[in-house]
């Protein structure tokens, strides 16, 4: 079985990242300014669960930029592998894209984005939330308990989905049935987990 594939190319994969990036920052915004429903501001496991989009949102608009820009030339599943490999490192992500980003931007907000790591992705669980904020209840409190963090780590996130939206819009253009039958036809990367 030839295991070579030619799609998806870093176009379409830096696109689903960016759209990745896009969906958790409705989410992460919807709870946090919806005044129908709970509020997600008091509640430490329910701070964390926004907090968590945040942080996901980030890890992908930072993916969206670092696939277009620095996939040289990989395509399917070495594409795919290579961009995934990077699993929930925003400090290996950030230090990739730096180099494609508002230097000033970088400036103000490395530190916070590569601090990110302290902070673990399974704060989406209540226990895990509960258990983080009274061990380290002191980083808690200068992170996701303080209201001003979140609020710049939000704008962190809109800039950088600023950012990939500003070089994957270059590429919005009408394609050609002649195009769409050639890509069709190109051997694809399915994730063997999914088959």
């Amino acid at each position: 079985m030839n295991t070579e594939t030619t799609q998806p190319k870093y176009l379409e994969v830096s696109s689903h990242f960016f759209h990745d990036a896009v969906d958790f920052e409705l989410r992460y915004r919807h709870c946090m300014e919806n005044d129908e429903g709970p509020s997600f501001w008091a509640m430490k496991s329910s701070r964390m669960k926004c907090f968590i989009d945040l942080r996901m949102g980030i890890e992908s608009a930072l993916k969206s930029i670092v696939c277009y820009y620095e996939n040289n030339g990989r395509v399917g599943k070495n594409l795919v592998n290579w961009i995934t490999n990077f699993s929930h490192h925003v400090d290996k992500l950030i230090r990739r894209a730096q180099l494609h980003l508002d230097t000033e931007f970088v400036d103000q907000h490395l530190d916070k984005i590569v601090g990110l790591k302290k902070l673990p992705v399974d704060l989406r669980y209540r226990i895990d939330a509960w258990d983080f904020s009274d061990v380290k209840e002191e980083t808690y409190y200068e992170t996701i308990g303080d209201d001003s963090w979140l609020a710049e780590m939000h704008g962190v996130l809109k800039t950088l989905i600023e950012a990939a939206d500003s070089e994957l819009s270059k590429h919005n253009s009408v394609v050609g049935l002649e195009e769409l039958v050639e890509e069709f036809f190109e051997p694809r990367h399915v994730n063997p987990k999914f088959i």
